[in-house]
């Protein structure tokens, strides 16, 4: 189950990486993931947090918020987390709009113009299921990462109707 020390009403956070990250890569953010959820605090107050690394490119930050609630503050010190960890290894989570198409183990990532490419070549289909990183909360993780293209953030900026 994801993220399965958390209840299903935490809050969620997702970033996605430019690229597939390797297996040191992939090591490095667990390394640094697990340090920082240990010690994560909002104004002195350890948070309930935990991290998943899925698809060798997205990462998962949850909260439950009931424990104690991140501010703005300790939320920017995730970011702050994943721009160290692109210093060191040139690993981008901050173009928020890449399309990530999640299968199997791994998955396929696209910018806007790659995507409409896929699409006028049939890699890319309406139905295609491709990650949906507005999810703000476990439960609707749980439920389904996913969601099919044409009802994606990115169908309007792709053309699809």
């Amino acid at each position: 189950m994801l993220l399965a020390n958390l209840p299903a009403h935490s809050r969620i956070w997702f970033f996605g990486a430019h690229r597939i990250l390797n297996e040191t890569e992939i090591a490095l953010l667990q390394d640094a993931m697990s340090s920082f959820v240990a010690t994560w605090t909002a104004h002195g107050a350890q948070l309930s947090a935990d991290f998943s690394i899925q698809h060798e490119a997205i990462l998962i930050v949850g909260v439950d918020e009931s424990v104690a609630p991140p501010t703005g503050c300790s939320i920017d010190k995730v970011f702050q987390v994943l721009k160290d960890f692109q210093s060191q290894t040139g690993v981008d989570f901050f173009q928020r709009t890449l399309i990530w198409e999640a299968f199997c183990n791994t998955t396929e990532i696209y910018s806007l113009d790659s995507a409409k490419q896929a699409l006028q070549e049939g890699r890319l289909k309406n139905n295609t299921l491709i990650l949906n990183p507005l999810i703000t909360h476990l439960s609707q993780a749980r439920e389904s990462m996913y969601v099919p293209l044409d009802e994606s953030w990115a169908a309007p900026k792709l053309g699809i109707q």
